[in-house]
Formats: C-alpha cells, sequence, structure tokens
C-alpha cells in the first residue's frame, strides 16, 4: 500500500463503520487582493485536537467561501483544465481527522496535476449510532430534501472563486467520493445529480435498487469508477455497486484490490484518472468539457 492509501487509511481506521445505507444511516474566504496559498506542503506531522478544532482546512490548503478546501498543482498537466471535487469519509468533529484526508487528496492532485475542492459535509445526518453529529452527507431522501441544494450552491460559489485565482475555467470536473464520501458521490450519480464529467467511488457506494431504479431513469450518464479492498468489511457493497452498473450499462470499470482496507490506493486512483480521461481503451470515453453548474 502506497503513500494515499496509508493516509486515508488512518481515517478510515479511526471512522470505521461509516457507509450509509437506503435509508441514511449510512472560515471566511481570503481578501482578495492577498489569496491563500492554494499548493500543497510537505507532508506534516499530524496537528493537536485544539489546532485541528479551530479550522477546517489543513493550514496549507486554501479556504474558499462555505468551508471548502482548495489545491492547485504547481505545474497542471497538459490538456484540458481539470477540477477533482473530494468528498470526504464521516469526520468527527474537532478531531482533525479531515487534514488526513484532505493532504491525500491534495497529493493525488499533485501527482496527476489536477486542481482539488473539498467541501464541507453537514452535521446531524450521519448513521444512527454514535457518529450521527459527525461531518457526513446526506446519502437519505429526507436529508438530501434538506441540505442538497445549500450544498452544491456552496460547491458553485467555491468554484467560481477558485477558478478566479486560478485565472481560467476549469474545463472538465470530476467527483471523486471516499467512504461516506463514495456513498454520496453514487447517489448524485444515479441520480444525475451533477453535470459533471465521472465520478469515483472507493471504499463506498452500493447496488441498492433505489439507486438503480433511480439510475434506470437518468440519461446523462457520466461514466464511474469503482474501488474497492477485499479486507474491507463492507467491500460487498462495492461489489454490488458494480454489478449493478453492469446490468445498467453504465458507462463504468471497477478495481478491487484484495489486500486493501477501508482505503484508496495509489493504484486505483491512477486507474480512475486513466479511465474518467479515456485513456487504456475505458469502455466510454467521458464527455468533454460539460464541467457546468450544479443544477
Amino acid at each position: 500500500m502506497r503513500s494515499l492509501a496509508m493516509v486515508l487509511s488512518l481515517a478510515a481506521l479511526l471512522a470505521a463503520g461509516a457507509p450509509a445505507s437506503a435509508s441514511g444511516d449510512g472560515a471566511d474566504p481570503p481578501a482578495a487582493d492577498a489569496p491563500a496559498p492554494l499548493q500543497a506542503a510537505p507532508p506534516q506531522a499530524a496537528p493537536p485536537q485544539a489546532a485541528a478544532a479551530a479550522q477546517w482546512c489543513a493550514p496549507e490548503l486554501a479556504a474558499l467561501p462555505g468551508e471548502v478546501c482548495a489545491f492547485l498543482p504547481a505545474k497542471a498537466a497538459p490538456g484540458p483544465r481539470v477540477l477533482v471535487i473530494y468528498l470526504h469519509g464521516v469526520v468527527q468533529p474537532d478531531s482533525g481527522w479531515q487534514w488526513a484526508q484532505q493532504r491525500g487528496a491534495a497529493r493525488a492532485g499533485a501527482r496527476h496535476g489536477v486542481a482539488v475542492m473539498m467541501p464541507r459535509g453537514r452535521r446531524g445526518i450521519g448513521p444512527k449510532t454514535m457518529m450521527e453529529d459527525w461531518w457526513c452527507w446526506p446519502t437519505a431522501t429526507a436529508a438530501q430534501a434538506t441540505h442538497e441544494d445549500a450544498l452544491l450552491a456552496e460547491w458553485d460559489a467555491a468554484r467560481a472563486e477558485l477558478e478566479r485565482r486560478a485565472g481560467g475555467r476549469f474545463e472538465r470536473v470530476l467527483v471523486f467520493g471516499f467512504s461516506n464520501g463514495a456513498y454520496y458521490a453514487t447517489s448524485l450519480a444515479m441520480r444525475g445529480r451533477l453535470p459533471v464529467d465521472g465520478y469515483a467511488a472507493f471504499a463506498g457506494g452500493s447496488g441498492a435498487r433505489y439507486l438503480e431504479r433511480a439510475g434506470a431513469q437518468t440519461r446523462a450518464r457520466a461514466p464511474i469508477f469503482v474501488g474497492w479492498g477485499g479486507k474491507d468489511p463492507a467491500h460487498r457493497d462495492q461489489v454490488a455497486l458494480a454489478k449493478m452498473l453492469r446490468r445498467l450499462r453504465w458507462p463504468s470499470r471497477s478495481l478491487g484490490k484484495p489486500r486493501a482496507g477501508h482505503a484508496m490506493t495509489d493504484d486505483q486512483v491512477d486507474q480512475a484518472f486513466a479511465f474518467l480521461s479515456g485513456k487504456r481503451g475505458g469502455a466510454t470515453a467521458p464527455g468533454r468539457g460539460r464541467g457546468a453548474r450544479a443544477r
């Protein structure tokens, strides 16, 4: 397991048992003339709990409107400008766990030369356990009705600010979700909720019947990559998701790593980028330049 898997495994081990089910159990922006730095600094030691409680974004990342964190690579990859919207797994309030996930996402962005935007979920909508008041995503229909429009509006505003700082529009937009974030990313994809160019679900997402019903009615089928670890207790959900996508004839690719746990490995991330960019003979090359706003 390489660097990204190690970073995300740390947060995953602390947040084990987070996958969502069909029922849902499952800082001010910097001044315009002095934007915060967007490049990721070298790996840092885990922050003291008190310091982590003071801010959502890791210190080396920029804070955009709506407590959205951002990273821009020192050197962008050639071709269309790409933005990845990274959806975190469950995070215990004031724990600092989100910093490990953010740094893992930034490392992936640096390696692939793409920008990464890291929004924050909502509290009070988590699994009906000790995690109910942790930072999670609205996987249940009721939570989506209450929170989703506001969440997507936040992403839209943050993206506009990031494009302003980056000096241009992102031509392609991908959504990567980890754990609870992968369950929500899957829901967004199957409902056709966001007009983006592709999705990747790591260590999360399922083939639940309600998702299959939604997917059968969705016309805008953005390609989906599914990655899981064979040692993850919840990996059967991702296996079921991959099978569901094949039944629906949805453009998709999956990669299970038998020795991996509740994590996303470098190889899975590399394969996701390759598939979603239409490389290596992907099943269906994603559309180009859609990257439209949330609807």
